[in-house]
C-alpha cells in the first residue's frame, strides 16, 4: 500500500498520525514514514488498516441511513438486527397511512408479524432465502398494490464488525395499477453481493407484468 493510500486512509477516518499510530500499536514516527513512503507497514498492520477502513465503511453506511430517515429525504424506516421496526421518515409515515396503516401501531412490530398482517407471509420468507441477512444480497425490493396505488420498496442491510445489525427501507416509486380493493405483494426479488448487475425476481404476481410499464414517478 502506498503512503499516499495511509494517508487518505487517515484523513478519511478523521484522526491524526498519533491516533491512527495508537490503533495499530505504533508511534507516530512510524506513521509519518508509512506516508512518506520511508518504510512499508507490515503485512498483519495492513490488515489491521484495513480492518478500521471497513468499520468506517460500515459507520458511514449507517450514518446515511439514519440521515436518510431523520432528514426525510425519502419515505424510509429502520429496523433492528431482529426486524423490528424502530424509526420512520415523516413520509415514510404518510405512505403508510396513505396505504391505510397507522405508523405509530407499527413501531416495534417485527417483519414477520407485519408479513402476517398484510396476508404476505411468504415476504419473510423470500427476505431470508435471498440471504439478506446473512450478506450474499446487497439489495432486497418488493413492490405492494394497495388497492390500486403500487410503490417499490428497497432495502439495504446494515453491518456492524461484518454481523447484520439492522436494515434501511425505502420506497423508491409510486405509481398506479388499475382501480382494485386488494392488498398484494406483486414483485419480490434480491440483487446477489457476487452477482450486483442482475435483479433476480422471486416471487411474480399477477399484476407484475404491469410494472415495468408503469410510469414511475
Amino acid at each position: 500500500m502506498e503512503g499516499s493510500a495511509i494517508r487518505d486512509i487517515r484523513r478519511r477516518l478523521g484522526i491524526t498520525q498519533i491516533e491512527l499510530g495508537e490503533r495499530l500499536g505504533v508511534d507516530q514516527g512510524t506513521v509519518s514514514r508509512w506516508e512518506r513512503q520511508v518504510e512499508n507497514p507490515r503485512p498483519a498492520t495492513l490488515a489491521r488498516l484495513r480492518s478500521l477502513l471497513e468499520r468506517d465503511e460500515e459507520r458511514r453506511a449507517f450514518n446515511r441511513s439514519l440521515a436518510i430517515v431523520r432528514c426525510d429525504l425519502r419515505p424510509a424506516s429502520l429496523l433492528d438486527q431482529n426486524l423490528r421496526l424502530v424509526e420512520i421518515s415523516a413520509s415514510g409515515k404518510k405512505a403508510f397511512t396513505d396505504r391505510g396503516q397507522d405508523p405509530f401501531k407499527l413501531m416495534g412490530t417485527s417483519f414477520e408479524t407485519y408479513s402476517n398482517r398484510i396476508g404476505a407471509p411468504h415476504l419473510r420468507d423470500h427476505l431470508l432465502e435471498s440471504g439478506f441477512l446473512d450478506g450474499a444480497a446487497l439489495l432486497f425490493s418488493f413492490t405492494v398494490n394497495a388497492r390500486g396505488n403500487g410503490n417499490v420498496t428497497i432495502w439495504e442491510p446494515l453491518t456492524e464488525d461484518g454481523q447484520f445489525i439492522g436494515a434501511l427501507n425505502y420506497i423508491t416509486s409510486f405509481f398506479d395499477f388499475p382501480a382494485n380493493d386488494e392488498f398484494t405483494i406483486e414483485k419480490i426479488g434480491f440483487v446477489a453481493t457476487d452477482n450486483p448487475g442482475t435483479f433476480h425476481v422471486t416471487h411474480a404476481g399477477q399484476r407484475a407484468h404491469l410494472i415495468d410499464g408503469a410510469s414511475l414517478y
